[in-house]
């Protein structure tokens, strides 16, 4: 099988350095420049660097369109504009669907998405995360089937949802990785105000965050739960709330909108409902 990227970033030179390793032949490397497109080629370890400006595509099997989202449409005009015929075509969007392939079906493309539920801070970062990386598949029957025999070859999982929860999908994503990313800026930054720096901060937090991944992973979230409003501590939540407020205001809110929620997770764990009740009732008071 034979596969070409269109917008070798971290993604795409990920993703083409695995596909490289586990025997896809690699063809067209496609950056805005050729300058980028060279240093996409050399981590990967093969393909043809091709830039915008002189860009004639190659024949292939499967087109990665790993551009970001509001360039897809782009990426689409450029296949337009080919040669190519009845190839699959996957974009690697958290956030949009299949749908934004469609014009392409004019021309007898199968077209589909498949995007890591991973965070890609660089390639060679992202590597060895992949073995334990779920990706999306959604599409035509052809471009989701292509996608399944990918993710399997390079070793990595895959599930599937409809074409309709691409967003709601992304929205969970987000929140499971920007989101705690910025609740954790919040715990540093209180941690701040205990004369630590972030350097020691983040060395004595992420012991506990990565404890409590472990157990969320083995118990689930309503089990994992631990501190005040588990235990139904009225009073200890009181007092948080009292001093995050000293510091500062909108965090205030944060930490009650985190704790409401920890409300449903500690009733569905069979905490003691009075003592969650006095919870509530700070809560609301606060």
């Amino acid at each position: 099988m034979k596969i070409s990227i269109i917008g070798a970033g971290r993604v795409g030179q990920t993703l083409g350095r695995l596909a490289h390793t586990v025997g896809y032949e690699i063809g067209d490397v496609v950056c805005r420049t050729t300058r980028s497109a060279n240093r996409a080629m050399k981590f990967i370890g093969a393909g043809k660097a091709q830039s915008l400006t002189r860009l004639v595509f190659s024949q292939t099997d499967t087109v990665f369109i790993t551009t970001p989202d509001d360039r897809i449409t782009e990426a689409v005009a450029l296949l337009n504009q080919s040669s190519l015929e009845g190839v699959v075509a996957l974009h690697t969007s958290g956030a949009l669907s299949s749908e934004v392939l469609q014009p392409l079906k004019m021309r007898g493309f199968a077209v589909g998405s498949c995007h890591p539920l991973q965070s890609f801070a660089s390639p060679s970062q992202a590597l060895p995360l992949i073995p334990q990386t779920y990706f999306c598949i959604e599409g035509d029957r052809r471009a989701a089937s292509a996608a399944r025999r990918f993710v399997k070859a390079i070793g990595a999982n895959y599930f599937a949802i409809a074409r309709e929860k691409k967003h709601l999908y992304h929205a969970a994503a987000v929140l499971a990785s920007g989101g705690v990313t910025t609740l954790l800026s919040a715990a540093l930054e209180l941690l701040s105000h205990c004369g630590l720096s972030e350097k020691e901060s983040r060395r004595v937090l992420l012991p506990l965050t990565e404890g409590t991944i472990e157990n969320l992973a083995t118990v689930g979230a309503a089990k994992a739960l631990t501190g005040p409003v588990s235990r139904g501590d009225a009073g200890t939540v009181s007092k948080n709330m009292q001093a995050i407020g000293e510091v500062d205001s909108e965090l205030v809110e944060i930490y009650r909108l985190l704790a409401e929620r920890s409300l449903t997770l500690a009733e569905e764990a069979g905490a003691n409902k009075v003592l969650l009740n006095e919870v509530r009732k700070v809560l609301m008071e606060k």
